[in-house]
């Protein structure tokens, strides 16, 4: 009998602490509803055609931006000096005329989100 009590008591105990421990848990979450959420957005700009100033507007911000060279415009070129191009449209070739920059932008915004448990 007394090994038994020896076996029960410290379950007992440990099932006092196991189910007070979960009532702290929940009230804590009951205290942080508010979430925040981070949304991200990848825009790139051919040739300096657009404008990010309108999403710079709505709140979103510029995490990060990268540049590089891109062709604007082409134009068709003779493939070799003896070519005709009137005659023969297979020696003409599409080369880059106008040589701009493309730049794209990872722009990100925060935005807070309540629950209501």
């Amino acid at each position: 009998m007394r090994y038994l009590l020896y076996l029960i008591f410290p379950l007992v105990l440990s099932s006092c602490t196991y189910f007070s421990s979960d009532k702290e848990d929940s009230s804590n979450l009951n205290r942080d509803n508010n979430i925040e959420i981070i949304e991200s957005l990848e825009i790139s700009i051919v040739c300096n055609k657009e404008s990010i100033n309108e999403y710079l507007e709505k709140g979103w911000k510029i995490q990060s931006s990268s540049v590089t060279e891109v062709p604007c415009t082409w134009k068709t070129q003779k493939s070799t000096p003896k070519c005709n191009l009137k005659r023969d449209k297979g020696c003409s070739i599409t080369v880059p005329d106008i040589m701009g920059t493309k730049t794209t932008y990872v722009l990100t915004k925060t935005s807070a989100d309540s629950k209501d448990n």
